[in-house]
């Protein structure tokens, strides 16, 4: 039900030791190697721990994350879900020159985004290609003797960007090429890199198809909020990419009509595809399984969807907030965390939190009716038919038997 996810982070530093950055680096367990079998996925896994499984918060804080990207990443409009203003796209040294690269590379900076070139040994044809398009080229201390670390720095003189030393493994490595002139470093003699985890329930990649399907066909957004009400792990990442995914938003969202409506069908349909990849080494049986605690999240959001319209007909704003406020008093269970953190995290509307944290206003009223259900107290709640509650309670379970069916 639960999956262990893993995050490599190196520091970057500049020339007085100060923190600048962090190299996003994939790991499969908690073991620090990088067993990588395809560029692909394993950044489509980066880019999802980073920033949504941790969130960027808890990565970065207000720090540069540096990002390993292939020719198939960056030429796709997956990019596009990075928050432009937190990220540094890392060329990698297997990507081949073409002319649509280049245009996509400009194009890129353009809208913002920061680039930087991997593992540079010599300024070769394809260097030369691209040192126009990027802000930082990576020298890779191991391959390079003495003269040609220097050769190289006096060819790359004309950069107009940040020179950074990477697998710095000594004390002379570092003087020497601060002596070079070389802005930025990276390696084992400041850090090695550290491993963090965390712990979430899987997410259901039916429902990700489904929610895939529907953003492809054009449906309205009341059938997007109907689809993601089966996938409460998928509503609890909506929430954090109205965060992280480059949205900038003095409003807290209250409702997943206003989360779909801020982040836009576009980065949706990409962050599910991302989504869908990064949980591609679920096997298949897992990947058909129901998950009770997601139902039970399901449950308790439909039993106060239905309670609102009883007890509050008309009153729309309830309507919408009161679903979101259900599933979010799992969201300690879901994610292993504790509830107050993860509120804490979200730009969630602060009359939602405090229903969930401290059972305030009509919402917190409603989320004790529905916990006194679960916990099938009698009698029950003062001030409802005891009718209406079971007919409310008998009615949320068929609807998510339905849409799980």
């Amino acid at each position: 039900m639960y999956s262990t996810h893993y995050l490599g982070r190196q520091p970057i530093v500049d020339a007085q030791r100060q923190l600048v950055a962090y190299e996003l680096l994939f790991r499969s367990s908690q073991n620090n190697v990088a067993r990588v079998s395809d560029d692909f996925m394993a950044t489509t896994a980066v880019i999802r721990h980073a920033f949504v499984d941790l969130g960027v918060g808890e990565v970065l804080g207000d720090r540069l994350g540096f990002i390993n990207v292939n020719e198939t990443l960056l030429m796709d409009d997956m990019v596009d879900i990075l928050p432009r203003d937190k990220v540094v796209l890392e060329i990698l040294e297997t990507v081949q020159v073409s002319p649509p690269l280049l245009s996509r590379l400009a194009e890129l900076r353009r809208r913002g985004f920061k680039l930087a070139m991997d593992d540079v040994i010599a300024l070769d044809d394809n260097c030369r290609a691209l040192m126009d398009y990027v802000d930082i080229i990576k020298i890779d201390l191991v391959a390079l003797s003495l003269m040609q670390l220097r050769e190289l720095v006096a060819a790359l003189s004309g950069f107009k960007g940040i020179l950074l030393a990477e697998k710095v493994d000594t004390v002379e490595q570092f003087e020497l090429c601060r002596e070079l002139g070389i802005q930025w470093f990276q390696g084992y003699f400041f850090a090695r890199p550290t491993v963090l985890t965390t712990r979430k329930a899987n997410a259901s990649q039916f429902a990700l198809l489904n929610l895939m399907g529907l953003i492809m066909s054009d449906a309205d957004i009341d059938e997007l909020v109907k689809a993601l009400k089966t996938a409460p792990d998928m509503v609890l990442t909506l929430m954090k990419l109205s965060s992280t995914a480059g949205v900038s938003r003095s409003k807290p969202v209250s409702s997943l009509q206003e989360a779909i409506m801020v982040l836009g069908r576009a980065k949706i349909k990409r962050w599910t595809m991302l989504l869908m990849f990064a949980g591609g080494e679920q096997s298949g049986d897992a990947r058909h399984q129901r998950n009770p605690l997601l139902e039970l999240a399901a449950t308790r959001g439909r039993i106060m969807e239905l309670l609102a319209e009883e007890c509050y007909p008309g009153d729309r704003t309830v309507l919408e907030r009161a679903f979101m406020t259900g599933m979010l008093s799992l969201v300690d269970v879901l994610v292993q965390q504790p509830k107050e953190e993860v509120l804490a995290s979200l730009p969630i509307d602060e009359g939602v939190k405090e229903s969930v944290l401290e059972g305030k206003h009509v919402l917190g009223e409603l989320l004790r009716v529905a916990l006194s259900l679960e916990d099938n107290a009698t009698p029950y709640p003062e001030g409802y038919s005891p009718e209406v509650l079971m007919r409310v309670e008998t009615q949320a379970l068929d609807w998510v038997n339905h849409m799980w069916e």
